[in-house]
Formats: C-alpha cells, structure tokens, sequence
C-alpha cells in the first residue's frame, strides 16, 4: 500500500506548535498556559481519519489509531483541568473562591503531565501523517517515558492526590461558592465528570499503555523494525506501572499507619504528640508489672518503631458512645472496652533489655530453646515420613510418640518456672538506669518480645540521619592450625574488574606467620590457610598494577637514575650483601608449601637451597632484581651482588640519556649471552608480568616484606620475593606509585616504581627512633600523616620532606591507632579508652571521648566478674573510618560506631560530639583489626523500580524521586560495602540465654562481616 494513500490530515500544521522537550522547572500556571497555547487546535482538528485508513484490514495500524485516539481523549481530560478548573480558579475575579496556594496544591503536577502528553500525541500525529505498514512507534514512548522528569512528576503527583482529594472536600465543605463552582463544571463536562473523577484519570493511563503494546506487539510481526523498540517499550510502561501502583500501596499504607496513630492518641488519656511521619506502629500486648507496694498491676505494651508506651488499663463501664470513623483499624477495635492511661513514654535508644543472671533460670531458658527445635525437628521429620512410598506404619508411630513425649516436656518447662516470663528491661533515666520488670501471659510471648524489640532497635535510625545501623551479614570462625595463632591485620586484594575481591587475613603465634585467604562469592568462606613464613606478621597492604604506558609515552620517561636521583650525583644501581641488611634484597625461590608445614621451614634451609643453585638463583636475580628490586644508592660505589655469597660484580655507571634496555642491561655488566638464554628470557617476562599485576605486601617483626600476586594461589606459589630491613616492619602505605614502609628503627623507607612498574627502593627518610617508632600511618587531604609516640609528623609524598610536627599532648603514653573523616582526625592512645578528634587543618583538638560507658552498656548481661574484668583493663584496639561513621574496636569485644560530620561549624566554631553507639555482635575477646572491602554485586536481570519501594522502611521522608535516584546510583555502581571485624570468639550481645556451648568458641578467632 502506498504511503500517500494512507496519509493522515489529522489536523492543522499552522495551528499546533508543541515543545519537543519537557520543561520541569516552569511553574504550574506559566505551564499551563502555554500547553493550552500549544494544543489549541487538538480537540478541534484532528478528527479527520482518511478512508484508506479507516477502510484498511491491518490490525496493527488500527491499534495504533485507537493509540492515538485515547491519547487525544486523555489530553483533553487534562486541559480542562487546566482550562476549566485552574486557570478559572487563579484568575483575579475568581480569587473569593480559594486561595492561590491552595489551588497550586490541588492541581500539583497537573500542567505538567499536560506538557508530556501533548508532546507525545503531537509525535503520535506526526507518525500518522507519514504512516505506511513499516512506521515506527516504540520509539515514541520510549523517548517520552524514559526520562526522569516523567517518572518524577508522576511520582510527585500521586503522592500528593490525596492530599489534593481532601484539600477538595475539605474546601468544598468549609466554601459554598467553591461547592457550586464544583457542581457547575460537572454538569458542563460532556460526561459529566467531576473534579475527582478527572484527578484519578493520570493513575488510570498507563494500564491502558500496557494493553495497547501488548496488541501491538501482538499483531507486529518479529521482522518488523518496530518489534524491538516496543518490546523495549513494554517493559518500561510495565515498570512504570509498577512504580505507580506500588507508590498508591504505599501512600495507603502510610495513611493507615497514621491513622492508626491517630486513633491511639484519641483512646490513650495524656498521650500527645504521637503521629509523626516516620513513626510506625508494630505492636501491643496486655501484661502485668509489679508495683512499688509489692502488687501486680494490669498493664499494656505499645511497640513502635521508635518509642515503648506502658500504660494502665482498666475496664471500661457503661455504653460507650462514640462516632464510628469511616476508618478503624484492628488495634482500635481491640481497645474498645479499656481505657487507657499513659504512664512510661521510653524512646529505644534508652532501653536495653537485661539478660537473666540467676543459673537455674537460664539452664530453663535452654533447655526450653532446645526443646522447642526438638519439637521442629521432630515435626518435619514426620512431614517427611508421611511421604514415603514404603511401608512406614511403625515409624510413624515412633516418631508421633517421640513428638508428645518433646511436647509434654516443653509444656512441663515453660510451666515450671514462672520467671521465664519475666522480662527485666534497663531504661536511661535523667536520674539514672531504672529497671522494670514486666510480666508476659506465656514463655513464647516473651520471647517473641524481647526478639522483636532488639530487631527494632537493630533497625531504628540511631544517628537522626536516616541512616541504619549496620546490617550483620555472618560470623566466619577460622579454626587454628596450631596454639596460640591470633589475628594481626588483614586486607583485601584488587580483583580483576567484575570480580569479588579476596580478603588475606594474616594470624601469627609469634614463631609463624600464617595467611587465610576469605573469599567473599557466592558467599564469605575461608578458603585455605597457610604459612609463609617464621615470624609475627605485623601488617599488610595491597599495591596496585603499574599503570598502562604507550609506546611513545614509554620513550619520554627519563631513565631510573634520573627518576631517582635526590641530588646532582648520578646514583649507582647497587644490591648489596646481607650484612647491609636494610638494602638487601634477596629472591626466595623456596616454594610456600616447604612453609605451610607449621612453619617448619627455616632460614638456614632456605640459604642451604639457595647455595646449592647459586647459579641459577644469581641468574634469575640479574634479571628480577634489575626490573623489580633495583636499590639506588647515592654517593656509593656501585656493584651487583648475588644475595647470599656477597661476591660483587663490577658495572658502570648507568647513563642518565640511555633509554634502550640492551645499554642499561650491557653497562651493568651483563653479557647478551646471559640475557639472551632462555631462562633470563622467561625472567624477564615473568618481571614484566608482575609489574601488571596488583601484589600484596606483607611486613613482618624480623623485617622482611614478603611480595606476593594478588592473583596466585599462596598454596600452590613457588616463588615468593623478600624484602629484607634491619628492624621489624610496622605499618605499609601506598601513596599515588609509591609505597611507605615503617620501620621499628624510626625511619620510613620509600619504594617508588621504575620505568618498567617494578619497584625499587628510593631513599631512608628518618622520622621517628627506635624507643619511638611509627605506630600509625594515614593519607590525609594528600599527606602522609605519620604517629611516632605523643607527635605526628606530616609528610610530603612527593619531595619527601617533613613539612610540619605537632605535638598531640604531653602524655607519656604513645598513639597507637588513627583514621581520617570530615576534616577531623581520630586517634586513640597505647592502653587507654579515650578516643580524640583533632580538626585536620587547625591541628586544634575537637573532643575527648571515654568509651566505658557505651561498652559497660553492652555488657550488661554479662557476668560480673568478666564484665569487671573487661572495664579494667579496656582499651582501644582498632579504629576505621568509613564514608560519614567511625568503627571502634576493644579490647572488650565491643564494636562502637559513632556518626561523623564535617566540623567544627565554619560560624560558631563549635563541634558537635558524635554519640557512640554499640553494635549488637561483637568478640568474646579483643577486636584485633577492622577492615573494608567493596564488593561487586552479582548482576541480576532487569530490576524493577520498584523493589526499593516494596520493602517496608522505618523511614519514609525521602519522596519516591530520592528512592528511585538511590536505586539508580546502586545499579551504577553495583558495589555493596562490607566492614570486617577479626577477633577472638564470638559473642551475641542480645542473647540472654546460657547455653552448654558458651566459652567453647572464646579462643577460636572469628571474622565478622557488616553491610553498610
């Protein structure tokens, strides 16, 4: 069929004239007046259908019609809002009948809307004008209902209708005129439709979307060009549905709940105050609660998700009168024969549930949870039986009577004791702790309370930022190969890109050093644990690649000796004996199985196999240590050395000009033979393989720094490069291609890269003392802030240079841990429980913080002797900033996190002190590193927009936009964040139940892992 046949004259070219863009930022009223403007003629000239369409068999191109059709229809339905209702309405004769304010509020995102429909009909009537049976029409909606701007002002306008619906009623109410105004343009509409009916068409729209793509689809043949963009299309007005839908369930459920709280500050005598918007009710409860004078009071529990009320109860006498709502929900209708009379109002942050001390009723307690997964047990094993083909008659009988005689038991323990239905709770006062008692009907509901408070206060927004706590994931126990192997540090690898990192966490016993690999997909589990060498791990750090050179960019760089020349001299290539053991580099090439047998391996063994291939170790250490392990040394006489025998091989100075690697190689005295055979071939590759992979460092106690591929497998590594210094190495920093090594000695060693990516060591830089060692390095604002004992020092990372010292008190005590957020500097002392901020560019001390009281809060439950024991010897053992929240680890087990903010104020100078909050999970024993990691998250098929807004949130003050932008930057970035804690044991705070296994798992180290 021809195309001129089926053109359309759907209406006149010189009379429309439409944006072809959507302008958010107009107001409602200029909008509105110019999208009347602009679709003038759309209910006047576009009903001209030609016969040749009208008359054509196609189904697709009458799908299309009735597309359009029901389009022209919704965008008149939205002019007269416009036209009849609210330019009406802001005109100056009108202004008696509302205010403008509330007019704006009435028809809130209305013009809007307009304006992206008009723009879609007038591209629906462009495409019919030009129709022929291959036309396209997917990529209509797709460029209208793709765009942010869309989906924002549906949300906004559905989130404000009915707000808008009671703005009406209430108006037409308290105003005859605006009633009569209603009436008359009711009758005047053709359909004699009224306000509210025209209101709800928007949220009526996109269903109709929906049914008409799918008959388009339907009639589209695969081959067609529009099959694809409307499949695209379907699936984005699916979603979009999705989002409309589940903001209505939302905006009722909101409704409901503060109804709900509406009712309960009507029933409860002196409760005020009580409905805000981030306020949910969860439940009540009828208990009892001792008195004073000794006698038990009938009493009543409302759960929120933010406060406890504990009222009195009494019955109710005589008729009760009162109107019926045109809304009640259960809770009111449970409470109509009470009255009730506020006596407690306790927010959750001051309470804390007290966990049973006396033995007999927490031996009860167990056996009652041990009873009751008996009975669960026993229940599916029976499920089970029941489903077998075989016969199973007396094993049925077996496990029936198996399953009364548990729950005779059961019964016979929750019965026996009427204390297990008491339940202590510990609430902040002005005055001090209180603690009340509060008395429950049955054991189970007991339980099921303390459980569902400690899950809310889990959940509650603790900072008053909207910001949860973190969210537990899993303990992860790492059992121990040999006595006594503690956690030191730990780190996560750099994965290739779309893969889970790896987190190496060191242990040690003081005579081995061990690495337990974590593997964090498909879920956190260790996967191997072995050792790598004899002595302490102290810490370790992950390097990334050498960055990616062109060729041309290559041939610019200066040789080594210039990129690491401190002076005018040229300095020498230099690897030197064992005796100067801070320069002395050496290639281990014994394999990590000789040192994952407990650390069986030696030094001595070691240098024995060395000896007994010194050819082949001098000859792949020519070619290693010149790309990787080159030290310069300045104003020294240059010779090569082979690590272990000492014997020097003269070379020539290295010419500063050259940049071919055959001069280089030919002046340091090595023969085209000795680099041409194969073994240097395969060396020389091996080193430039290296170089483009991430590596991990290790520094131990005896002074070695163990490099390692992030990528290879520890277990199965045959060789492994060893850094050696002449004091024990404390902490490792990378600093934009160089890397910091802190030594026990005071000096602060730098390894910067070669031309190549390898490293090399650059200079000694002497910032502390052997009595006063760097305890603590961080990066800051780009410098490198080192602790040696009450001082820091600030360090240039490029000129090398100590640019200022400070004194951080007069103490004697040493820092021993620092981290940096917002501007201010956290640090905590060698065996002390204070923490203090500094403002990072004043140097000004912020606040001193004590961290007994929060961690005495957390041990409430525990016994007396232990709790007293962990106060007096408490002390910081880790710090970690993350984003806005410090991590605090104990001595304790207590893990604490307090909200971090910018500061102090730029006008009134003050700082606000961070509250510390303490983490429910936690270690039996000391807190023994913190760590973070970011993890990829597995990608998953389309998400819905919606999946954020179907879980239930405390919170519900972001507006759907903000959820949907929240969503969108998690899709992005597809990374979630987890915060691991190792330490000894394990230990639940909440848990107030004594269980057979308590104390069995104390010396196991734990790693623990948070979402945040």
């Amino acid at each position: 069929m021809r195309r001129d046949c089926l053109k359309l004259k759907l209406s006149d070219p010189h009379s429309v004239s439409v944006s072809s863009s959507f302008h958010g930022s107009e107001s409602d009223d200029d909008s509105s007046k110019r999208s009347v403007k602009s679709s003038r003629s759309s209910t006047d000239n576009s009903n001209m259908i030609p016969l040749a369409i009208s008359a054509t068999q196609d189904t697709r191109t009458h799908v299309v019609v009735e597309l359009y059709e029901t389009e022209k229809s919704y965008v008149e339905a939205l002019e007269i809002l416009v036209k009849k209702y609210l330019q009406p309405l802001k005109s100056p004769e009108n202004a008696n009948l509302l205010d403008a304010f509330v007019v704006d509020e009435i028809f809130y995102q209305v013009p809007a809307i307009l304006n992206v429909h008009q723009v879609f009909l007038e591209q629906l009537r462009r495409r019919l004008e030009q129709w022929d049976l291959q036309q396209k029409v997917g990529d209509i909606f797709l460029d209208v209902f793709t765009k942010p701007t869309v989906m924002d002002t549906y949300m906004s306008f559905i989130n404000n209708l009915k707000k808008a619906k009671e703005t009406i009623k209430n108006a037409a109410a308290s105003r005859p005129a605006f009633a009569k105004f209603l009436d008359a343009m009711a009758r005047d509409h053709k359909g004699k439709l009224s306000l509210d009916n025209l209101l709800i068409k928007p949220v009526q729209k996109f269903p109709s979307y929906k049914l008409l793509i799918q008959r388009l689809i339907k009639h589209t043949d695969q081959s067609h060009p529009d099959h694809k963009l409307l499949l695209e299309a379907q699936k984005e007005i699916h979603d979009l549905l999705e989002l409309i839908n589940c903001t209505e369930r939302e905006s009722l459920e909101m409704e409901q709940q503060q109804q709900t709280l509406r009712e309960l500050e009507q029933i409860i005598e002196g409760l005020s105050n009580l409905v805000t918007a981030d306020r949910m009710f969860i439940r009540h409860e009828m208990v009892t609660m001792p008195s004073a004078q000794g006698t038990i009071k009938d009493r009543a529990l409302f759960l929120f998700n933010d406060t406890l009320l504990i009222t009195s109860v009494k019955r109710r006498t005589g008729t009760i009168k009162k109107p019926i709502p045109t809304y009640q929900s259960s809770i009111a209708s449970q409470m109509e024969g009470n009255k009730y009379k506020l006596l407690m109002r306790i927010s959750l942050a001051d309470l804390e549930i007290v966990k049973a001390k006396d033995e007999n009723i927490r031996r009860i307690m167990h056996e009652v949870e041990t009873l009751t997964e008996d009975v669960n047990t026993l229940t599916q094993i029976s499920e089970h039986v029941a489903a077998l083909h075989t016969q199973h008659t007396q094993l049925e009988e077996l496990v029936r009577e198996m399953l009364h005689n548990v729950n005779r038991q059961l019964s016979e323990r929750q019965n026996s004791d009427t204390q297990l239905c008491y339940m202590e709770i510990s609430v902040n006062t002005s005055s001090g702790p209180e603690n009340l008692t509060i008395i429950f009907p049955k054991t189970e509901k007991r339980s099921n309370w303390e459980e569902l408070i400690n899950e809310t206060k889990q959940k509650l927004c603790v900072y008053g930022q909207e910001r949860p706590a973190p969210e537990f994931l899993s303990p992860v126990p790492i059992r121990k190969t040999r006595a006594g192997l503690q956690f030191t540090c730990a780190a996560p690898t750099l994965p290739p890109k779309g893969q889970s990192p790896d987190v190496w966490v060191c242990n040690s016993d003081g005579y081995v050093g061990q690495v337990c690999v974590l593997t964090l997909s498909p879920k956190p589990q260790v996967t191997s644990c072995n050792g790598v060498c004899n002595a302490r791990i102290l810490c370790v750090a992950c390097v990334p690649p050498a960055p990616a050179l062109t060729r041309q960019q290559t041939l610019d760089i200066p040789s080594t000796s210039s990129l690491n020349s401190t002076g005018s001299t040229k300095p020498g290539i230099s690897i030197s004996d064992p005796d100067e053991s801070c320069k002395n580099i050496r290639l281990d090439s014994s394999s990590s199985s000789d040192d994952e047998d407990d650390g069986s391996s030696t030094s001595e063994n070691q240098d024995a196999q060395s000896e007994r291939s010194q050819e082949s170790a001098s000859l792949r250490l020519q070619n290693l240590t010149l790309g990787n392990h080159r030290t310069l040394t300045p104003n020294h006489s240059k010779s090569l050395s082979t690590p272990h025998t000492g014997q020097n091989i003269p070379v020539n100075p290295v010419m500063k000009s050259s940049s071919n690697p055959a001069v280089d190689k030919q002046a340091m005295g090595i023969t085209s033979g000795t680099l041409s055979s194969p073994a240097s071939r395969q060396s020389s590759e091996d080193s430039a393989t290296t170089a483009n992979q991430p590596t991990m460092w290790l520094g131990t106690e005896d002074g070695c720094i163990h490099v390692y591929n992030c990528l290879d497998n520890i277990r199965i590594k045959k060789n492994k490069v060893k850094l050696q210094h002449n004091s024990g190495v404390h902490s490792i920093v990378y600093v934009e291609g160089k890397v910091f090594v802190a030594l026990g000695n005071g000096d602060l060693v730098v390894y910067c890269r070669d031309i190549d990516g390898s490293w090399s060591e650059r200079c000694s830089i002497p910032v502390g003392s052997g009595s006063a060692p760097v305890s603590s390095m961080l990066l800051s604002d780009g410098k490198l802030w080192c602790a040696t004992h009450s001082s820091i020092k600030i360090i240039n990372p490029h000129t090398l240079q100590v640019d200022e010292t400070f004194q951080i008190s007069s103490e004697t005590k040493p820092i021993s841990h620092m981290a940096v957020a917002g501007g201010s500097i956290w640090l905590s002392l060698h065996n002390a429980a204070q923490l203090r901020c500094y403002n990072a560019a004043s140097r000004e001390q912020l606040a001193e913080i004590n961290i007994t009281p929060q961690v005495t809060k957390m041990l409430h439950g525990c016994d007396d002797i232990i709790r007293q024991h962990k106060a007096a010897c408490l002390r910081v053992t880790a710090l970690l900033a993350h984003r806005d929240t410090l991590w605090v680890g104990t001595s304790a087990g207590v893990l604490l996190t307090a909200p971090l903010t910018r500061a102090p104020d730029a006008r009134s100078g003050a700082f606000t002190v961070p509250p510390l909050t303490g983490i429910t999970y936690g270690h039996t024993g000391h807190v023994r590193f913190l760590t973070i990691v970011e993890n990829p998250v597995p990608q998953k098929p389309a998400a819905k927009p919606t999946q954020s807004l179907k879980s239930k949130t405390l919170s519900r003050r972001s507006t759907n936009a903000e959820k949907m932008q929240k969503q969108t930057e998690t899709t992005q970035n597809n990374k979630e964040t987890l915060v691991i804690s190792g330490g000894d044991g394990y230990e639940d705070f909440r848990s107030s139940s004594m269980t057979e296994d308590a104390g069995r798992e104390d010396s196991t180290n734990h790693l623990l892992l948070w979402r945040v």
